[in-house]
């Protein structure tokens, strides 16, 4: 059965494998299509595991969404890093004979820095929903060219190959500027 992979503004690499499978994943780039047998299926996206095994069993589209916390985790970092640097600027000071407030005031640095660090570090999310119809980008168009592999994304040969809904790799008909450096 066709599946086909999209995500919302960026693209998602998808990972594709059948729960009771120990093979090598289904990997693509939305947006991407692939050829599934009826099951359930382990994805990730961009290398987070969705949370739970999601059952296909009939043709349709998976809509891929990732909850990225870089942000966070790297103003968690951040903090941990200044608390850290300006609670050893107030302890030195005090060791050196500076008031002594500077104790509490290089104690309450550091553990600021380390409370906000825990706080604000957490893990990416990634969650998958499915509906059992085409994407917009794709109804009402022809059925994909027959090819050797199961997938519109990247393959070994994706340069050699041409396909009417071309994925990621495949070269599209049409005026295009490339950048290379």
């Amino acid at each position: 059965m066709q599946v086909y992979m999209r995500s919302g503004r960026e693209p998602l690499r998808f990972s594709v494998r059948a729960t009771n499978s120990r093979g090598t994943p289904s990997l693509c780039s939305a947006p991407c299509d692939a050829k599934l047998v009826p099951g359930d299926y382990q994805l990730r996206l961009n290398g987070v595991m969705v949370e739970s095994p999601i059952k296909l069993s009939r043709p349709g589209t998976l809509e891929g969404k990732l909850d990225s916390r870089e942000a966070s985790r790297e103003g968690g970092w951040l903090a941990l890093n200044v608390g850290g640097i300006l609670g050893g600027v107030f302890i030195t000071v005090a060791a050196l004979g500076g008031p002594s407030w500077t104790y509490a005031a290089g104690g309450g640095s550091v553990l600021s820095g380390g409370v906000i660090f825990v706080l604000a570090y957490r893990a990416d999310r990634a969650s998958v929903s499915f509906v059992p119809s085409e994407p917009a980008d794709v109804r009402g168009l022809p059925p994909p060219a027959p090819t050797d592999h199961p997938s519109t994304g990247p393959t070994p040969n994706a340069s050699l190959e041409l396909k009417d809904r071309p994925g990621l790799g495949a070269r599209t008909p049409g005026l295009g500027v490339r950048f290379t450096f």
